[in-house]
């Protein structure tokens, strides 16, 4: 009986030890899944601005361009030229591209970024449960050897 109430304590100790390592990873493991979850939300939120923006600059492109033939179209009719009124649609068309691409560029720093964030805040997240852990078993070891 002497032997059994000496090693008790200790595996009574160890068994505590591991629920609280077991519990911590649960733990890291759920706040990665939020931080994931976090993630996926920001992309999508960027994403659908993206479509969104990129839906009312054709709509406003489009306005613009049915404008400028209407008032070309007026015109030519008095004058009988149309060859500035292409130009002019051409450079509106230039123009929106080039609006699309700086911000299809920005939309994806954006993306680039909360990536990165998300990236980082897992990282962390591991680096954290497994110095918690690491302190767990020295602790564990420390009390164990009478330190």
């Amino acid at each position: 009986m002497g032997a059994f109430a000496s090693y008790a304590p200790m595996a009574l100790s160890a068994l505590q030890t591991g629920q609280q390592i077991s519990s911590n990873r649960a733990a890291q493991k759920s706040r990665a899944a939020e931080t994931e979850a976090n993630r996926q939300a920001d992309i999508v939120q960027i994403n659908a601005s993206e479509t969104e923006r990129a839906r009312e600059r054709a709509e406003e492109l489009r306005i613009r361009q049915a404008r400028l033939r209407a008032r070309q179209g007026a015109a030519g009719l008095q004058s009988g030229g149309t060859g500035s009124a292409s130009a002019v649609l051409a450079g509106l068309e230039k123009h929106a591209l080039s609006e699309t691409q700086a911000e299809t560029d920005a939309a994806a720093r954006r993306r680039a970024e909360v990536n990165r964030q998300a990236s980082w805040r897992e990282t962390s997240l591991l680096r954290s449960s497994q110095d918690d852990t690491v302190a767990r078993l020295n602790a564990w070891f420390a009390r164990r050897d009478g330190w």
